[in-house]
């Protein structure tokens, strides 16, 4: 079994490296803000579903679950593409990165109290 600080981390680690790659690309295309919509938002639950379920230990087979919680990630990522785009919050790409920072932050706190 794996710990649920393990879990939660990896949650964090998924949605710090989403984060980042919006700030990357918003970066390329020279814009000043970042522009949340409800696409992008479920492509970050989608990530956080990834990061945390797709941990799996070498002796551990995939259990129900894990192969649920992929599956609703994949229907949360095809959903992105169907969504209208809803502007829900805009920020500056700078803030986006400060947050993977805190995410990075939090998920190592995690995995290291899982030690």
């Amino acid at each position: 079994m794996i710990p649920l600080q393990i879990r939660v981390g990896g949650a964090f680690m998924a949605l710090a490296l989403v984060l980042l790659i919006y700030a990357f690309i918003t970066f390329l295309r020279g814009e000043s803000t970042f522009t949340l919509t409800l696409s992008s938002l479920l492509v970050m639950i989608a990530a956080i579903l990834l990061g945390a379920f797709a941990t799996m230990r070498k002796d551990q087979p995939a259990s129900r679950g894990q192969v649920i919680a992929l599956i609703v990630a994949v229907i949360l990522v095809i959903a992105s593409v169907i969504v209208p785009a809803v502007t829900l919050t805009s920020t500056t790409p700078v803030w986006l990165v400060l947050y993977a920072g805190m995410a990075v932050l939090c998920a190592l706190i995690l995995r290291r109290s899982a030690m």
